[in-house]
């Protein structure tokens, strides 16, 4: 990278308060920072260990394509022009567009290295290709994590023993998002049960019907959830009403988007047990909703889920 043209450039980076550039630094992205930002001086650098600019790692604007990530949106030189400060970015702004890609796990191993433990809420892209040594790796380096949204992965629940280590290390883990597919079940269901036991939020995304055992699972090993959101997702009406009359502590239950298999001859059975029992529960007319109009047949719900896996109904479970 090009250094300091003058002591005076270098001396007024210096001065300048580390703080005032976090809150600067703030506007960038993930790669923005670790691809570019963190390396063009010193000042820089350490001005990107302030634990104000780590409490969020959001890689959900990264496009994935098998196993490497693509930088999806170019650098926004407009935002960030800030007198000296644009000077700074154009630096290190023709360099970063050379950069096509770089796998994921080499991303997180970078962005530790700034964030240390700093980070409360890591959210992956729907599509990150994250694997179980991922995952592990993430739970060593950042055990603060509250509130975590984790992709859809067909490879992250094969390895049963690292799973459970990566879940037993995010003892302050209140909120989980996270998909409900064939690869999900009683073992991961205990896991965070006896492991997360702050947790209070969880969102389970379609793919896959929630059937009894998981509902079950859910009411023995999460009494301490509030709230729940099954947005999108494939149920079965007395799987509903289980898990309503079931988590003693529930408040709010998101029904918003599902497939609900015999919805309407027990639909007066759920209201019933809703009253009873939570402070609110969420739905919506599948006739009046757009978003249920949409939706595009099963096999072809892959876009879908990616589209609206990030919004809810439940602010907590909104990333």
């Amino acid at each position: 990278m090009v250094k300091a043209n003058s002591s005076r450039e270098d001396s007024e980076w210096s001065t300048l308060d580390r703080n005032i550039l976090a809150i600067i630094f703030d506007k960038l992205d993930i790669m923005d920072i670790i691809m570019g930002a963190s390396r063009v001086c010193i000042y820089w650098f350490l001005a990107f260990h302030n634990k104000i600019l780590w409490n969020t790692i959001d890689l959900t604007k990264l496009n994935h394509k098998g196993k490497n990530v693509l930088y999806k949106y170019p650098v926004d030189k407009e935002a960030l022009s800030f007198s000296n400060l644009s000077i700074k970015m154009s630096r290190f702004f023709f360099n970063f567009c050379r950069v096509k890609h770089t796998k994921l796990k080499n991303l997180i191993v970078e962005i530790t290295k700034l964030s240390r433990t700093a980070p409360c809420n890591v959210f992956f892209s729907f599509n990150s290709y994250l694997q179980m040594e991922h995952l592990m790796f993430v739970a060593k380096r950042m055990a603060n994590i509250e509130k975590l949204a984790l992709p859809v992965s067909w490879s992250l629940y094969k390895g049963l023993d690292s799973f459970r280590f990566a879940f037993s290390q995010w003892k302050n883990l209140k909120t989980l998002i996270m998909a409900n597919d064939f690869t999900w079940g009683s073992f991961e269901i205990r896991v965070l049960g006896e492991s997360c036991s702050n947790l209070n939020n969880l969102k389970l995304i379609g793919f896959y019907i929630l059937g009894n055992d998981a509902a079950e699972g859910i009411v023995h090993y999460h009494q301490s959830l509030t709230r729940l959101s099954l947005r999108c997702s494939f149920i079965d009406v007395e799987v509903v009403i289980l898990l309503i009359r079931g988590l003693r502590n529930l408040t709010i239950l998101n029904l918003t988007h599902c497939k609900i298999l015999r919805w309407y001859l027990m639909m007066n059975d759920v209201v019933q047990a809703a009253t009873q029992n939570l402070d609110k529960l969420i739905t919506c007319s599948e006739y009046d909703c757009q978003v249920c109009k949409d939706r595009p047949p099963m096999f072809r719900e892959q876009k879908f889920y990616e589209k609206h896996c990030q919004n809810d109904e439940i602010k907590e479970l909104e990333f």
